[in-house]
C-alpha cells in the first residue's frame, strides 16, 4: 500500500551552499535514516531486476538565493525541502531522523528545524497536473553513450511511462501506460545541472499525466523520469 503523504520541512540556516548542493542534501537523507535501512538504500535500494530503485525523491531547497557572481547559493532565512517515498519505513525513518538530529547538515551548512507537515497525497482519478520542483531527468544509455529527452520527444512521455509502470513491478503493484504532456513548458525550462561530475540535462515547468490512479500516485511519491534519489524529477499536483 502507497504511503498517503509526503514530508514538507521548513529548516533555518544562515550561510552559503554549492549550485552542486543537491549531493549534500541526499548525503544527509541518507544519515537521518536508522541503520541498516540508510545503508541498504544507498548501496542498492529496492530491487527489480539488475535495476537498482530506491523509491524516493526529494525537491530542490525552496527559498535560496543565487548569487551569479560567486555561482553559489545564498541561505539566509527559512528554507522548505520537500521529501517523498513509496517505501513507508523510509518516510517514517526521515521524520525520526530529522526529529532525533533537529534538522541537518548540507556540505556543512547547519539547518535547524522549523517545522515539519505530513503533506497529504490527493486522491487522484485518471488525471492530474503537477508541477516539477526539480528537473526532470529522461535519457537512454546506448554503446555507452547517454541521450537525454526533452518534454517535445515522444521518448520523454515513452521513458516516462516505462519508468513508473517498473516501479510499480517493484513495488507488486500492477503497471500500466501513463500519458504526459507539457503545459506551457518552454526552452527557458531547461536545466543542465552538475551531478559528481556528471552533467545532468532536466526540465521544470507544468505536465499533464493521465493514466491509472496508482500510477499517478506513485509519480508524486517516487517521481517521474530518471535519477530521482539524486534530486531529480519531484513534482507535486500543480495549483489550481
Amino acid at each position: 500500500m502507497l504511503p498517503p503523504f509526503r514530508l514538507k520541512l521548513r529548516f533555518h540556516g544562515e550561510g552559503y551552499l554549492p549550485v552542486t548542493y543537491r549531493e549534500g542534501v541526499q548525503a544527509a537523507l541518507y544519515q537521518l535514516l536508522p541503520s541498516p535501512l540508510g545503508e541498504k538504500l544507498h548501496d542498492g535500494g529496492l530491487l527489480e531486476g539488475t535495476r537498482p530503485l530506491k523509491l524516493f525523491v526529494f525537491s530542490r531547497l525552496l527559498g535560496l538565493e543565487y548569487l551569479p557572481q560567486t555561482k553559489s547559493f545564498r541561505v539566509r532565512g527559512d528554507v522548505i525541502l520537500y521529501f517523498a517515498s513509496a517505501l513507508p519505513e523510509v518516510l517514517e525513518g526521515a521524520i525520526q531522523g530529522v526529529w532525533r538530529n533537529g534538522g541537518m547538515a548540507v556540505h556543512g551548512l547547519e539547518l535547524s528545524l522549523k517545522g515539519l507537515e505530513q503533506e497529504p497525497i490527493p486522491e487522484v482519478e485518471g488525471a492530474l497536473e503537477v508541477e516539477a520542483l526539480a528537473p526532470i531527468a529522461v535519457y537512454r544509455t546506448l554503446g555507452g553513450t547517454t541521450q537525454y529527452y526533452n518534454p517535445w520527444n515522444r521518448e520523454f512521455a515513452l521513458l516516462i511511462s516505462e519508468n513508473l509502470s517498473r516501479k510499480a513491478g517493484a513495488l507488486g503493484l500492477e503497471g500500466g501506460r501513463v500519458a504526459v504532456r507539457p503545459l506551457g513548458v518552454k526552452p527557458a525550462h531547461k536545466r543542465l545541472e552538475r551531478y559528481q561530475g556528471t552533467w545532468v540535462e532536466g526540465w521544470m515547468g507544468r505536465y499533464r499525466l493521465e493514466g491509472p490512479p496508482t500510477l499517478l500516485r506513485l509519480a508524486l511519491l517516487a517521481g517521474l523520469g530518471s535519477k530521482n534519489s539524486q534530486g531529480f524529477g519531484f513534482v507535486r499536483e500543480a495549483a489550481p
